[in-house]
C-alpha cells in the first residue's frame, strides 16, 4: 500500500465522517421540528424538511459505501501480495 493510497483512504474516511455529521444535522432539525410541533410550540416539518434529510442521508451512504469499497479493493490488494510472496 503506498503513501497515496493511504492518503486516498483519509480523504474518503474524512469525507464519510462530514457528510454523516450533515446527515444527523438534518436528522436533529427534523426531530426538533416534531417535538415543537408535539410542544404545540409551531408546525411540524415541511417537505423541504424531509428532501435534505433524504438527500443527506444518500449522500452519507454513498460516502461509507466508496471508503468500504476502495478499503476492501486495498486489503484484497495485500492479501493477494502475502500470498504471493507465501
Amino acid at each position: 500500500m503506498t503513501a497515496l493510497d493511504l492518503l486516498n483512504l483519509d480523504v474518503l474516511l474524512a469525507r464519510s465522517v462530514l457528510l454523516r455529521a450533515d446527515y444527523l444535522q438534518a436528522q436533529n432539525s427534523v426531530n426538533e421540528s416534531f417535538s415543537r410541533q408535539h410542544r404545540d410550540a409551531g408546525s411540524g416539518p415541511a417537505d423541504p424538511d424531509f428532501e435534505e434529510l433524504i438527500i443527506a442521508m444518500s449522500r452519507s451512504l454513498s460516502a461509507d459505501a466508496r471508503y468500504l469499497c476502495t478499503l476492501s479493493l486495498m486489503v484484497r490488494g495485500i492479501i493477494e501480495r502475502a500470498k504471493a510472496t507465501a
